[in-house]
C-alpha cells in the first residue's frame, strides 16, 4: 500500500570527537613528519643516482653504478629511509584523520586501503633499502639475489607509495576545505557546536525555514536501506520511517514511500513519453477531460506528455483558470501549433543548434585531451625518475616530429627483477586464491575466508598495477613514437587528425541524435516490396539500427585509440618538453575544469529554451488594447520559474508530478539490465524510494546557482523528456558513450536526495558542501558509467528509461481510479510499454492489474470498414477499441476520506485507430501508413501531424470522459 505520510526518519549518530578545530589542526600537523624527512634527506643525502642502483637488479649491474663511492650510496640509502618513513608517516596520519573528513562508504573505503597500501609501500621501502646498505658494506663478491629483490621490491614501493601519495593529498585537501568550512561557519553561528545539525545551521544562516516548505515536514527522507556485495548498508546512521521487521512484503513497502503530506486519493492522471507525438495527444486528450482532470489530485506526466503538462501549469494564474488555459482556440494553443517544430525551424535556428553541438564536442574532447596529457606528463616524470622501464630513448623521436626521419625507435627493455615481480604476484594471488577456496569451504562463515577473499582482491589489483606499470604503458609509449616515426608524422599532420577525429565525432553525434524518419526515405520500390513480402507498412514506423550501431562503434574505436596514442605519446615524451609547455597543459586543465559546467556546455540548456519557446507561455492583454490576447513566453532570464512556486498545485487543477529517471550503476538497487530508478520532480518534494527524497524549496535555497536553475518547471520538464543521454537505463551503452563523449545529451546532473538525507543530519564540518558546478570528474563518471548510489550528485534523464508511462509513479500515490494516457508509440500488435509497466508495478509495488479484453487493441481486431477490398490496408491497422479498462488490486487498503479499501480501477487510452474515428482522421490515416507511430525521434511536426494527433488525443479523451461519467453516475 502506498505510504503517503511518512514520519521523519530518525537518525542514529556516531560519536565523532573530531570538531573543525581539531581537524584542521590535525591536518596540517601530519604534514611535519614528511618535512622533516624531506628535510634530513636534503641535509644528509649525496647526490648520486640512488634509482638506477635500487633498479640494477644484478651485483654487476650494481657495481657499475657505485663503482668507487659506496660510502656515498649507503648514506643515501639511510636518508631515504627515514625520508620513506616520515612520508608514510604523514600519509597514515591523513588517513586516519580522512575517517573523520569523509563520512560516505566510498571515501573512507579508499582512505582505508591506501593506508595499507602506504604501509605496505614503506615496510617494502625500508626491506629494500637495508638490503642494499646491508649489500655494499659486503668488501667481497656479492651475490645478485639482494639486487634482485631490491629491484622487485622498487617496484612495488614506488607503485604503492605513489598511489598513496596522490590519495592521500586529496583527503588532506578535503579535510582542510571542509574543516576551514565548518570552522567559518561556526565563526558566523558562535552559539551552535560541531554537532549541530547542518539543518539547524541553514536555517540560522538564512533566517528562517522557506515558506514554501511546511515547518513540520521533513526537509529530507533517506531511501529504504540496502546492503552491498562487501556487507556495508548504505545509507547508514538513519532508520527508515516504513522499517518493519517481520513484514514479508517490505521490499513493497519501501518501494511504495511517497513524498511526505501527499494523501490517497480518488483520480488520478498519468501521460506518457513520446516527444512531440505525445505532446499533441496529450494536449487534445486533457482538453477532452478537462471536467475530471479538476477533479484529481495527481498529474504524473513522462517525457513529452510532460511538455504539455508542464505548459499547462505555467499557464494558470491568477486570472487565467484550469477552464481556459489552452483551451481549444486560446492564445496559448495557437502559439504552441505554430511552434511545433521547437527543436529547429528554420536555417537560422538549425544552424544554432549545429552550433551547440559543437561547441560542447569541442569542450569535452578538449578536456579529455588535456587530462590524458596531464596523466601521461606525470608518467613520464614518473619512468624519466624511476625507471622501472627504461624509456629514455623514446623521448627524442617522439618530440622530434620529423617528417623525413624514418629511423623507429627499439623496443622497451623489460628488467627481469620486475618482470618476475609481476610474475609472483600473480603467484601469490591464485595461492591466496586456493587457500581462500579451502576455507570458504570448511566454514563459510570464518573470518579467515572474509580476510583472505580481501587479500586475494587487493593482490589481483596490484597484479594489474604492476603489470601496466611494467608492460602496457611502456609498450603503449614505444607504439605511439613507433607509429609517429614510422609514418613520418609531422606537426600539420597530426593537426589534421586531431581536426578529423573531431569531425568523426561529430558526425558520429549528428548520427545517434538526428537520425529520423528514414520510412520517408522508402517509397516506390519498397512499397512494392512491403507488398511482394505481405509486410505491413507499420513495420516501417521503426528504422533498422544497424548502421547506427557501426557508426557508433567505429567512433568510439577510433576515440579510444587516439587518446591511447596521446597517453602513450606524452608518457615517452612529457618529460623533455620545453617547461611552458609542462607548465601549461595541467594549468589549463584546472583552470577550465574547474571553472566549466558539464550539464551546462552539453545539449541541455539549449533544447531547455527551446522546449521553453515553444510549450512556456502565459496570456497577456497588450497593452493600449481593447482586451487583445496574446501568448506571451516566459522571459527565464529575468523570471526564474521554481518548482517550489511556480510548480505549486493550482486551484481546481491536480499536482503535476514530472517523472524522470535517476541512473545507478551496479546492482545493490537496481536489477541487471535496468539502471535506472524513479526520480521524480514537483513543488514539495524531489526524488524516489530508491533515492529519498529532499525538500523542494529547501533544495532551491541550498544548491548553488548553476545546479539551483535545474530546480525549475521548464528544467523539469526537459530533464523528463532527455530521451537521450550518456546513461539511458536499459539502452545501448555504445550510444551513451559518444553522448557523454561528444556533450550530446539531454540530461543534467541533480542533488542526491539520499546523500542529502545523510548530510543534513551529520555533523557540520564532515558533511561535504552542495557542488558549485558539474565539473570534469561527472563528466568522466558519464564516460566510464560509473554512477554511485551515495554520491552527491545524480545523472537524471527521462523518465521513459524507467518506466515510460508514468503509470508506476501514479499508483504509487495510491489513486483509486488511475486513467493512463498511451502514446508512447508502440508497434504492435501488443501494447508493450503498458505491459512493461503492469510489470514493473507488480515487482517494485505488488500492485496486481488484470486488464479487460486487452486484445481489443490489437490492430486488424475490429471490423472492417466498407469496402474492404479498398480499404484492406487501413482495416488492417483498426483496432476494436482505443480504450481498455482494467482491474488494480493494491496489497494493502488504501485510506481515502476514511474509506478504506485495496480495489480500484485502471483506464487506459491508446493511440490506436478505431473506424469510428472522424472521416478527416481516418483519412489522414490512409495517407500515412505510419500513423499513429512516428518515431520519437521526429520532433518536427508539421501543422497536419499537430491536428492529426491533437484530434486523435480529443477523441482518447471523450470516451474516457464516457467512461469517468458512467463510474459516476453508477
Amino acid at each position: 500500500m502506498p505510504h503517503s505520510a511518512p514520519p521523519p526518519p530518525t537518525a542514529v549518530r556516531p560519536a565523532r570527537p573530531v570538531t573543525a578545530e581539531q581537524g584542521f589542526l590535525r591536518a596540517w600537523a601530519a604534514l611535519v613528519p614528511a618535512a622533516l624527512g624531506v628535510a634530513y634527506f636534503l641535509w644528509r643525502a649525496p647526490d648520486v643516482d640512488l634509482a638506477r642502483l635500487q633498479l640494477a637488479g644484478t651485483a654487476a649491474a650494481a657495481r657499475e653504478v657505485y663503482d668507487g663511492h659506496a660510502p656515498a650510496f649507503r648514506d643515501a640509502l639511510v636518508a631515504q629511509m627515514v625520508w620513506v618513513a616520515c612520508g608514510a608517516a604523514t600519509l597514515l596520519l591523513v588517513f586516519q584523520i580522512g575517517h573523520h573528513a569523509y563520512s560516505g562508504l566510498r571515501g573512507r573505503q579508499v582512505a582505508h586501503w591506501a593506508l595499507i597500501a602506504t604501509f605496505a609501500g614503506a615496510v617494502f621501502g625500508l626491506v629494500e633499502n637495508g638490503l642494499l646498505v646491508g649489500a655494499l658494506r659486503v668488501r667481497g663478491p656479492v651475490d645478485d639475489w639482494p639486487f634482485a629483490t631490491a629491484t622487485a621490491l622498487e617496484t612495488v614501493k614506488w607503485l604503492l607509495l605513489g598511489a598513496s601519495t596522490v590519495v592521500g593529498a586529496t583527503v588532506w585537501a578535503t579535510t582542510v576545505s571542509r574543516a576551514g568550512r565548518g570552522m567559518r561557519k561556526k565563526a558566523e553561528d558562535p552559539h551552535t557546536d560541531d554537532t549541530d545539525d547542518s539543518d539547524a545551521d541553514d536555517d540560522a544562516a538564512t533566517g528562517a525555514p522557506h515558506p514554501q516548505h511546511p515547518a513540520h515536514a521533513p526537509k529530507a527522507v533517506p531511501p529504504w536501506p540496502v546492503a552491498e556485495a562487501d556487507g556495508r548498508v548504505w545509507p547508514t546512521g538513519v532508520v527508515h520511517p516504513h522499517a518493519e521487521p517481520g513484514i514479508p512484503s517490505a521490499h513493497w513497502r519501501y518501494q511504495s514511500t511517497t513524498a511526505p503530506g501527499r494523501q490517497h486519493a480518488k483520480l488520478g492522471f498519468c501521460v506518457s513519453g513520446g516527444g512531440i507525438r505525445s505532446a499533441t495527444v496529450t494536449l487534445g486528450a486533457l482538453q477532452a477531460l478537462r471536467r475530471s482532470l479538476r477533479e484529481a489530485r495527481y498529474l504524473v506526466s513522462v517525457s513529452g506528455g510532460g511538455y504539455t503538462a508542464g505548459a499547462m501549469q505555467l499557464a494558470l494564474n491568477d486570472t487565467l483558470t484550469s477552464r481556459d488555459a489552452f483551451a481549444p482556440g486560446s492564445p496559448e494553443e495557437d502559439h504552441l501549433r505554430r511552434h511545433s517544430k521547437y527543436v529547429a525551424d528554420g536555417t537560422g535556428q538549425w544552424m544554432v543548434a549545429l552550433g551547440v553541438l559543437l561547441r560542447g564536442l569541442l569542450a569535452s574532447l578538449f578536456l579529455l585531451a588535456a587530462a590524458t596529457g596531464t596523466v601521461g606528463l606525470v608518467l613520464s616524470w614518473a619512468y624519466h625518475d624511476v625507471p622501472v622501464t627504461d624509456l629514455t630513448h623514446l623521448a627524442k623521436p617522439g618530440i622530434r616530429f620529423c617528417a623525413h626521419c624514418t629511423t623507429t625507435p627499439a623496443r622497451p627493455s623489460f628488467r627481469d627483477p620486475a618482470v618476475w615481480t609481476v610474475a609472483y604476484a600473480l603467484v601469490a594471488a591464485a595461492g591466496i586464491w586456493l587457500l581462500w577456496l579451502a576455507a570458504y569451504v570448511w566454514d563459510r562463515a570464518d573470518r579467515t575466508a572474509r580476510w583472505l577473499a580481501r587479500a586475494f582482491q587487493a593482490f589481483v589489483v596490484l597484479t594489474l598495477a604492476l603489470t601496466a606499470v611494467v608492460f602496457v604503458l611502456p609498450l603503449l609509449a614505444w607504439s605511439a613514437v613507433y607509429l609517429q616515426t614510422r609514418h613520418q608524422v609531422s606537426r600539420p599532420d597530426a593537426t589534421v587528425g586531431a581536426g578529423l577525429t573531431v569531425l568523426v565525432t561529430y558526425f558520429a553525434a549528428l548520427v545517434g541524435t538526428l537520425w529520423r524518419r528514414r520510412q520517408t526515405l522508402r517509397t516506390g520500390l519498397s512499397k512494392v516490396m512491403d507488398a511482394v513480402r505481405g509486410r505491413s507498412g507499420l513495420t516501417r514506423a521503426v528504422p533498422n539500427g544497424l548502421l547506427q550501431y557501426l557508426t557508433v562503434w567505429v567512433v568510439l574505436i577510433v576515440l579510444a585509440a587516439v587518446f591511447l596514442l596521446i597517453l602513450g605519446w606524452t608518457t615517452a615524451t612529457g618529460w623533455a618538453w620545453p617547461l611552458w609547455m609542462q607548465i601549461c597543459v595541467p594549468a589549463v586543465l584546472l583552470f577550465i575544469g574547474s571553472l566549466l559546467d558539464q550539464t551546462w556546455m552539453s545539449l541541455h540548456p539549449f533544447y531547455r529554451r527551446r522546449l521553453a519557446s515553444a510549450f512556456a507561455v502565459r496570456r497577456e492583454i497588450l497593452p493600449g488594447t481593447e482586451g487583445t490576447q496574446v501568448a506571451r513566453p516566459y522571459d527565464f532570464a529575468t523570471e526564474t520559474t521554481t518548482l517550489s512556486e511556480y510548480g505549486a498545485r493550482k486551484p481546481d487543477f491536480p499536482q503535476v508530478i514530472f517523472a524522470a529517471a535517476g541512473n545507478l550503476s551496479g546492482s545493490d538497487r537496481t536489477p541487471p539490465g535496468r539502471r535506472a530508478v524513479s526520480y521524480t520532480l514537483s513543488h514539495d518534494y524531489v526524488g524516489g524510494p530508491d533515492v529519498g527524497y529532499a525538500c523542494t524549496a529547501c533544495l532551491e535555497q541550498r544548491s548553488k546557482r548553476h545546479i539551483a536553475r535545474d530546480l525549475t518547471v521548464q528544467s523539469a520538464v526537459a530533464i523528463s523528456g532527455a530521451a537521450f543521454a550518456s546513461a539511458m537505463g536499459a539502452q545501448a551503452r555504445a550510444f551513451q558513450v559518444l553522448f557523454a563523449l561528444s556533450n550530446a545529451r539531454l540530461g543534467s546532473w541533480l542533488p542526491n536526495p539520499g546523500a542529502l538525507a545523510e548530510q543534513w543530519s551529520a555533523p557540520r564540518w564532515p558533511a561535504p558542501p552542495a557542488p558549485l558546478i558539474r565539473r570534469l570528474p561527472y563528466l568522466l563518471r558519464e564516460v566510464f558509467g560509473r554512477y554511485p548510489m551515495d554520491d552527491r550528485l545524480l545523472l537524471v534523464t527521462d523518465g521513459g528509461h524507467y518506466e515510460n508511462l508514468g503509470l508506476v509513479e501514479l499508483l504509487r500515490q495510491g489513486v483509486r481510479t488511475a486513467v493512463c494516457i498511451d502514446a508512447s508509440g508502440d508497434i504492435p500488435p501488443f501494447a508493450t510499454t503498458l505491459a512493461q509497466a503492469i510489470a514493473l508495478a507488480q515487482e517494485e509495488l505488488g500492485i496486481t492489474i488484470t486488464l479487460h479484453e486487452p486484445t481489443a487493441l490489437v490492430p486488424g481486431s475490429s471490423d472492417p470498414l466498407q469496402p474492404p477490398s479498398v480499404l484492406s490496408a487501413l482495416n488492417a491497422r483498426l483496432s476494436r477499441t482505443s480504450v481498455v479498462t482494467g482491474d488494480i488490486t493494491y496489497p494493502e487498503d488504501l485510506d481515502i476520506d476514511g474509506e478504506r479499501g485495496r480495489h480500484g480501477t485502471l483506464i487506459v487510452a491508446r493511440t490506436t485507430l478505431t473506424k469510428d474515428l472522424p472521416y478527416e482522421l481516418l483519412s489522414y490515416a490512409a495517407a500515412h501508413p505510419v500513423f499513429p507511430h512516428d518515431s520519437t525521434s521526429d520532433q518536427w511536426f508539421d501543422h497536419r501531424q499537430f491536428d492529426a494527433y491533437q484530434t486523435l488525443g480529443r477523441c482518447l479523451g471523450q470516451r474516457v470522459q464516457e467512461l469517468l461519467d458512467g463510474a459516476e453516475a453508477s
